[in-house]
């Protein structure tokens, strides 16, 4: 077998796994992995072939915006969308997110809020949250920070930024499990 480990062999935490895998011919799927573990931290990256993504923006038409930037990296996989605050902290309890990208004005719970009892949740303690608003003053951005976001992101969203932003957020969520 090659000196380079696959995604999967990676994984921190499932050394069982990675015996498995190593025992295997190239051709094997990872596919085949059991779906469970004891850890449940592991469960949720065990199983992972990309990171699944969560737009929280009460405008539509960003939302599909900021979708195809992100279908663009061929890491990120499934993206769901909320339009409020309620919807994502129900969306992110039934479905675990590797990335949130969260707009800062929303009616009902505002994005603040939102960032701030996501990150009361275990699960979502050092998940990328990234903060994406229209909102232009230093008070805002440390708002953001001081509520638990990971960065903060002016609208209109700037490509190339950006992108150098998500390429660095990969990097970090592939650095977490290997």
């Amino acid at each position: 077998m090659s000196e380079q480990k696959s995604p999967v062999a990676k994984i921190k935490g499932i050394s069982d796994l990675q015996s498995k895998l190593a025992s295997e011919s190239p051709e094997d799927d990872a596919s085949q992995l059991p779906a469970t573990a004891t850890d449940t931290s592991t469960t949720k990256r065990a199983t992972k072939t990309h990171y699944r993504a969560l737009i929280v923006d009460d405008n539509a038409a960003f939302q599909k915006l900021l979708g195809l930037s992100l279908s663009m990296h061929p890491q990120i996989g499934p993206i769901d969308c909320a339009d409020s605050g309620e919807s994502a902290i129900e969306k992110a309890k039934a479905t675990y997110y590797d990335i949130i990208f969260m707009d800062a004005l929303m009616p009902g719970i505002d994005g603040y809020q939102a960032c701030a009892l996501l990150r009361e949740n275990p699960d979502y303690k050092h998940t990328p949250i990234i903060m994406v608003s229209g909102l232009t003053e230093p008070y805002d951005e440390v708002k953001a920070f001081i509520a638990g976001s990971t960065t903060y992101v002016r609208k209109p969203v700037q490509q190339i930024p950006f992108k150098a932003l998500i390429t660095r957020v990969l990097n970090l969520l592939e650095y977490r499990v290997s």
